[in-house]
């Protein structure tokens, strides 16, 4: 005879610290819990589901705070309300069905599904998108959605079958993230569209960082829920590939992680993919195209006009899927120099100075200071060809394209211990 044992809530808090405990001893530092929607199934006698899962979660909450230090605990088959309002502190959950690796109809429908649920589970939990393999064939198409997630990234690959090319761009060589603010969501122009079947729409998934927007762009049609097979099913797509349209709008929130109070709108964008730089207003569209499992990722940094002809926008580091996630701080200063101090070198920072004499105003330098987070590629958006660039104290050698503005420098190491940034200045 088969059926489905129950722990007694009375004993329950026993039971969990035994396991937990054990598990802690041997170096395990967290739990994945499964199936607690099962719970609502089996309240009958027991004060009912809520009831049942009150006591649970309680117990649950309980033993992982008491045996792991960063109450490591991911809620999963944890939709149900109850489950929801009962987790006090247990703070991330299962946002989707899990990945399957071997299932070629699941991938698309998993970044539809994880992307809506966080509308909802995005503001009262952190939203967990699940693990992936780094060597599939849709790794690149599931790794950058967890870039962009705003919860955790992790895989689950055997020992020894590692994409590091594609790890590299989603985890830095000390093992930190680089985290986006908010869980990542369906622009507002995809709520009321169907991106896994309607056959003309592609999702985008928005999120900031401190001082720029990220946007993800994925073609998820072809698959969907087969109600008569009851189960998920390819379906023919209308066209080899969609067109859709981006803007800097689609980042709902830009405005906010501009540092100009008085921000005119402009933004620079850039693509992951196509290597590409362009600067727009941010309720201009640009198109973008493509086929099934195909994406693109864009960080979008509001412009700063420093004075006429001179302008500046940061974007990170630009390997990285969420590039914009490694700026930690970003500063604004000003030299006043006459053209003599130029030819000999400025000292002294100030505020701008305006008004004062030709001399003056045709030497002003201005500085942007940012504290970066890792190493690697650091780029930014700036109107003229920087007169130096330096990192901590040394100065560094930097390209310029300027046909596009697009900064490059190479960070190479990751940040002194003690300092956990580098500091890059940027001269104008």
């Amino acid at each position: 005879m088969q059926g489905l044992g129950l722990m007694n809530p009375k004993n329950v808090l026993k039971f969990y610290n035994e396991l937990h405990s054990y598990l802690a001893s041997v170096g395990v530092d967290g739990v994945k819990v499964d199936a607690q929607c099962i719970l609502e199934t089996l309240g009958a006698g027991l004060g009912g589901r809520v009831e049942l899962t009150r006591h649970y979660h309680q117990a649950l909450d309980t033993s992982v705070a008491g045996n792991f230090l960063d109450n490591g605990c991911i809620s999963c088959m944890s939709h149900n309300l109850e489950s929801l309002y009962c987790s006090k502190q247990t703070a991330i959950v299962r946002a989707s069905d899990d990945f399957y690796p071997r299932d070629p109809v699941s991938h698309t429908i998993h970044i539809v599904a994880v992307a809506y649920n966080s509308v909802f589970l995005g503001d009262i939990m952190l939203t967990d998108w699940d693990m992936f393999h780094s060597l599939h064939p849709a790794a690149e198409y599931h790794g950058s959605a967890r870039a962009i997630s705003g919860g955790p990234v992790y895989v689950s690959d055997a020992p020894g079958k590692h994409n590091f090319d594609l790890l590299k761009k989603l985890v830095l060589p000390d093992g930190s993230i680089l985290r986006t603010q908010l869980p990542g969501r369906p622009t507002k122009d995809c709520l009321f569209s169907d991106p896994s079947r309607d056959g003309v729409s592609l999702l985008k998934i928005w999120n900031i960082n401190k001082y720029t927007g990220v946007l993800g762009v994925y073609n998820c049609q072809g698959a969907a829920w087969n109600s008569v097979e009851r189960k998920n099913t390819f379906h023919q797509t209308k066209s080899e590939s969609i067109t859709g349209n981006i803007r800097g709008s689609d980042v709902h929130l830009i405005s906010e992680v501009s540092p100009d109070s008085n921000w005119n709108g402009n933004v620079a964008m850039y693509s992951y993919r196509s290597r590409k730089l362009v600067t727009l207003q941010y309720n201009v569209a640009i198109t973008v195209s493509l086929r099934v499992l195909e994406h693109e990722i864009f960080t979008i940094s509001p412009v700063k006009v420093l004075a006429p002809g001179f302008s500046f926008a940061p974007l990170g580091l630009i390997d990285m899927f969420n590039a914009g996630g490694a700026i930690e701080e970003l500063k604004y200063k000003f030299k006043a120099c006459t053209k003599s101090d130029l030819n000999n070198g400025c000292e002294g920072y100030g505020t701008q100075v305006s008004g004062v004499g030709e001399d003056l105003i045709t030497g002003d330098v201005a500085v942007v200071s940012m504290d970066v987070k890792g190493c690697g590629r650091f780029g930014a958006y700036s109107s003229t060809k920087p007169r130096k660039c330096t990192v901590g104290s040394s100065l560094v050698e930097f390209e310029y394209d300027s046909a596009c503005g697009l900064v490059t420098l190479n960070l190479h190491d990751m940040p002194p211990e003690d300092l956990k940034v580098h500091n890059v200045e940027i001269e104008l």
